[in-house]
């Protein structure tokens, strides 16, 4: 088994020199990652992954995150506190970004960043492919996500790390809402009208995987805990030039 600094410093290195492009970044992941006291499967056998409503979009679970949640809210948290990490966009960009996942120098990020790499592996039919963009939201009272899609990416992966506090008022507040004229289940009365959100319900350890181009947005968020997700921006190539370049 690979040592968790091993496996570090392999993903990192990967992602900045461009590894093996032909393979793709998910051909230099190890098998397992040290978390405290366990050895945890980037893959876990018999990982269900679940189709959802939409094309190119499908749900899975991870029944072991109690086991790495905590070192990897932790690690959010710190990195946070980071200047070349942290970036803040406005009121309604996502909370506050924590930038490069693989660099948060905690081996639970690098599972969670393996298990995004092989989630998309998986359903791109098992393809090749590559981080363009990785990402922690940290979002505090009041913040939210207005609607977009993401630049120079095939697919991107959300995962919920803590969801924050529940909203005895609003069931809707801080939900992922998904609303795309092309998407049929967001428009059930006429084609190409929307008039219905796709909200998948994402529980702790829970990760999503969807078309880059959807069009997505995050509920306004009022609780006091952070909540906070992890994202991923995947394509099937490596792509030149800066992740986010051209856009906020």
């Amino acid at each position: 088994m690979l040592a968790d600094t091993v496996s570090e410093r392999s993903v990192i290195a990967g992602h900045e020199t461009g590894g093996d492009d032909a393979a793709g970044d998910q051909a230099r992941l190890p098998s397992s990652v040290r978390v405290g006291a366990a050895d945890l499967p980037v893959w876990p056998q018999e990982q269900s992954v679940a189709p959802m409503s939409a094309p190119l979009m499908a749900i899975t679970t991870f029944s072991d995150w109690e086991l790495y949640h905590p070192s990897l809210i932790a690690a959010a948290l710190r990195a946070e506190q980071d200047p070349n990490l942290r970036g803040v966009i406005f009121r309604g960009g996502c909370g506050i970004k924590v930038r490069k996942v693989p660099e948060w120098s905690s081996p639970a990020a690098l599972l969670i960043h393996g298990r995004a790499l092989m989630l998309a592996h998986h359903t791109l039919s098992r393809r090749p492919v590559f981080a363009d963009d990785t990402w922690g939201s940290i979002y505090r009272a009041r913040d939210h996500c207005m609607p977009h899609s993401h630049l120079r990416s095939n697919v991107s992966v959300v995962y919920m790390l803590d969801p924050g506090d529940a909203d005895p008022d609003d069931e809707l507040a801080a939900r992922f809402c998904v609303a795309d004229p092309r998407i049929d289940a967001c428009c059930p009365d006429e084609p190409g009208r929307v008039t219905r959100h796709v909200m998948p319900i994402l529980t702790p350890g829970t990760m999503l995987i969807f078309a880059s181009d959807y069009l997505h947005s995050v509920n306004p968020y009022y609780g006091q805990r952070p909540r906070i997700t992890i994202s991923w921006n995947i394509t099937l190539e490596r792509l030149p030039g800066r992740p986010g370049e051209g856009w906020m």
